[in-house]
């Protein structure tokens, strides 16, 4: 049986643990084993927040086929009381969630000199960004997740600031105005959703909006297109997406590596939340069609998406852009509204989150020898060929290529598409894959076909600790791509506790 506790329980731990992490620090910087320690300390804490998450995985599915849970902080009924909302769709959210963050923070230790006395700072905000995402997932009511949301926001400007340079200065701020514009549309959709329905709470929320009618209504569908555009702001969906290549290109790697697995990917689950739980699709007696919008705003992200892509010669802004473009592909399985759609949206946001991770990690070691451009990247796959060799299976993953992840998660999208009968928006979706393989594979072929304009081909020695995280991704993406069915088993009890009957392909 759930308790509040065992809700509450990783997010304590996560806060309390970032909060003892700058004194910890401070310890550890007097020792002879600081990056051992870091990494020690680093380890046991999400050790300790994996363990409190399978807690609550595990009491939950205790009974079989288990209903969603709405627990209220003070026990009460109260449509108005904090909530936070038990079910497949939020635990899958928080495995995930904990599993990458944890990698990632393991190559952030080794990436960051602990002996830079932010370092503490870094590491606690990274920890504390992880359990305000881990909260908002768990969240049961619209207030409760916008809280959590802005507490991931906050956190995230600090790890994009972290050089201080003037570009990261510049990128942090637009990423700041943009957030707040978002906050001000979303804090003025919930006032209308609130004054109409007298609930904020999911579940109650589904159950009020099908007794609206007339003018109420429209007012309703007011109310959510402006919280849409606020959070389509924040997914960088186009056309609100030009803060994200900036702030991704600024940010030092282990910072990119975690908001685009994690922030960027999970931005549009209260995208599913809202279309698919809430409001519910159209063609299952929803309060207004919203298929026909998403979809085009699919077709507009992967479009800009990989045009941009194509154009880049910074390669840390070109995979920034790639995040864009994989915005759009999920969007695409969420106009879906099938089952098809909603696995492969969840399937997506674990290969994508993976993929992007790799990719920023892979690039922020060569980065430190200073290649930055696709001119500086000629001869890199000789130079460096294990951080090379981590970056192109993240390339070949992105573009589709089999047996890896990103192939079973576009095939999943396209399908799901078909099926719904939006097979111009899969002809879309394929067609800037190509796109897509054509600029990676040129990123590529620079990589181990062409030779420096300084001739200099010299082995460059790679850290192998470093490595080792990379690696765990890259590992994760093959067998993923091998056995999709480990994630689908995570996934069918989702599909089990949609509130409609979706159209099945």
């Amino acid at each position: 049986m759930v308790t509040i506790f065992d809700v509450i329980l990783p997010l304590f731990t996560l806060i309390v643990a970032a909060l003892l992490t700058i004194p910890v620090f401070k310890l550890i910087r007097k020792s002879n084993y600081k990056t051992g320690l870091s990494l020690a300390w680093v380890l046991s804490v999400f050790i300790i927040a994996g363990l409190t998450i399978a807690n609550l995985a595990f009491s939950y599915y205790s009974t079989a086929n288990p209903e969603p849970l709405n627990l209220t902080l003070d026990g009460s009924s109260n449509p108005v009381a904090s909530a936070f909302l038990v079910d497949a769709l939020s635990i899958y959210m928080a495995i995930i969630m904990i599993a990458i963050a944890a990698v990632v923070m393991i190559y952030a230790v080794l990436f960051v000199n602990s002996d830079d006395r932010p370092s503490d700072r870094y590491i606690a905000v990274m920890i504390i960004l992880t359990g305000a995402l881990i909260g908002a997932v768990l969240a049961g009511d619209l207030l409760t997740f916008f809280i959590f949301w802005e507490a991931a926001t906050a956190a995230a400007a600090f790890l994009m600031l972290y050089r201080k340079t003037t570009f990261s200065l510049s990128a942090t701020l637009k990423y700041l105005i943009m957030v707040i514009i978002a906050s001000a549309f979303v804090l003025l959709g919930l006032s209308i959703v609130y004054s109409l329905t007298g609930t904020l709470n999911y579940i109650a929320l589904r159950g009020a909006i099908g007794g609206i009618a007339g003018s109420d209504l429209n007012l309703l569908i007011i109310s959510f297109i402006f919280i849409a555009a606020g959070y389509a702001i924040e997914a960088a969906i186009v056309p609100f997406h030009f803060w994200l290549p900036d702030a991704y290109t600024a940010a030092p790697a282990p910072s990119a590596a975690f908001l685009s697995s994690l922030v960027d990917q999970g931005s549009y689950y209260i995208i599913i939340r809202i279309l698919l739980f809430i409001i519910l699709p159209p063609s299952v007696g929803g309060a207004f069609n919203w298929t026909l919008m998403l979809a085009i705003m699919a077709a507009l992200t992967i479009i800009v998406g990989n045009v941009l892509a194509l154009i880049q010669n910074n390669i840390k802004r070109l995979i920034a852009y790639i995040c864009v473009a994989d915005v759009g592909y999920n969007l695409i399985a969420i106009t879906s509204t099938t089952q098809l759609g909603l696995t492969g949206n969840l399937y997506f946001f674990l290969i994508g989150g993976l993929t992007t991770a790799l990719a920023f990690m892979a690039i922020g070691i060569i980065n430190r020898y200073g290649f930055r451009t696709l001119d500086d990247f000629a001869g890199v796959g000789k130079k460096m060929p294990w951080v090379s060799l981590a970056l192109v299976i993240a390339c070949l993953s992105f573009a589709g290529v089999p047996p890896l992840g990103g192939f079973i998660a576009k095939y999943f999208v396209f399908t799901a598409a078909i099926s719904a009968d939006l097979a111009w928006l899969a002809i879309i979706g394929v067609l800037t894959s190509v796109i897509q393989s054509a600029y990676l594979f040129r990123l590529i072929n620079v990589m181990y076909g062409k030779t420096p304009k300084n001739g200099d081909t010299t082995p460059i020695k790679e850290n192998l600790y470093l490595l080792i995280p990379v690696f765990l991704l890259v590992v994760a993406i093959f067998i993923l791509g091998l056995f999709p069915e480990t994630v689908l088993h995570l996934v069918q009890p989702i599909m089990n506790q949609l509130p409609w009957t979706p159209i099945i392909p």
